[in-house]
C-alpha cells in the first residue's frame, strides 16, 4: 500500500517522534500493556474512569510509525493530532513543534528519497508528490532571501511564489519539478547580481573628497 502521508517533513516527524515518549515527558504514563498495546487513561478527556487510550505499535493497518486512539473521545492517530488535542492548537502550530530545531538540508532531503526508494521502502509514485516538491521550493527561496535580501529578490519572489502557486493548484507535478529545478540552477546568478547591486550601492554612496 502507499504511504498514509504523503508530505515527507510530516512523514520523517510521525516516524523519529514518538507518542509513548512524547507522553511520558509530560508525567503520562500506560496504566497497563495488553500484547504489543499500551493502554492509558485518556489525556485528552476528563472523567476516563476505565482507561480508554490505546497507543498501537508500529505495522498497525501498515503504518510506519505509532498511532493512538481513544474509545472514550474518539480522538486519535498520529503524534501531531495528539498535540494539537492536548493544547488545543491547530495542526500547523503542532507540525512547526515538532519541526523546530530540525535542520532541513534540501540535498539531505533528495538522498534520503533516493536512498527510500532504492531499499523498495517508498513508492516510486512518491517521487510525483506535489506537497513535497513545493516545500523544497520554499524552503530554497526561504534560505536564498535571508541570506540575500533586497526590493529586487523581494519583488522577484513574491512574483515567483504566485506562479508557483498556480502551477501547484493545477497539480502539474512535471512543471512544478521543473520549476524546482530552474530555481536550483539560477541561485548563483541570482547571488551574483545581487552582490554586484550592493558593490554598485556602495560605489554610488562613497563621497570621494579631491
Amino acid at each position: 500500500m502507499g504511504r498514509i502521508l504523503v508530505n515527507y517533513y510530516i512523514d520523517q516527524i510521525l516516524k523519529k517522534q514518538k507518542i509513548t515518549s512524547f507522553l511520558e515527558e509530560r508525567g503520562i504514563y500506560p496504566d497497563r500493556k495488553t500484547g504489543e498495546k499500551l493502554v492509558y487513561y485518556c489525556p485528552v478527556h476528563s472523567g476516563d474512569n476505565d482507561p480508554s487510550f490505546i497507543v498501537y505499535p508500529e505495522g498497525v493497518e501498515g503504518r510506519d510509525y505509532q498511532t493512538y486512539h481513544c474509545y472514550g473521545c474518539h480522538s486519535g492517530i498520529s503524534i501531531i493530532n495528539l498535540k494539537s488535542d492536548l493544547d488545543k492548537e491547530s495542526t500547523k502550530e503542532s507540525i512547526k513543534y515538532f519541526l523546530k530545531g530540525i535542520k532541513i538540508d534540501n540535498k539531505d532531503v533528495i538522498d534520503s528519497i533516493i536512498e527510500d526508494i532504492s531499499k523498495g521502502e517508498l513508492d516510486t509514485e512518491y517521487q510525483k508528490d506535489i506537497e513535497t516538491t513545493l516545500l523544497m521550493i520554499n524552503n530554497t527561496c526561504r534560505e536564498h532571501l535571508f541570506n540575500y535580501r533586497d526590493y529586487k529578490e523581494i519583488s522577484f519572489f513574491e512574483d515567483f511564489f504566485k506562479e508557483t502557486n498556480k502551477v501547484a493548484r493545477s497539480r502539474n507535478i512535471e512543471l512544478l519539478e521543473k520549476i524546482y529545478d530552474m530555481l536550483i540552477a539560477g541561485l548563483d546568478k541570482r547571488v551574483e547580481k545581487f552582490q554586484r547591486r550592493q558593490e554598485d550601492k556602495e560605489i554610488s554612496s562613497t563621497k570621494w573628497v579631491i
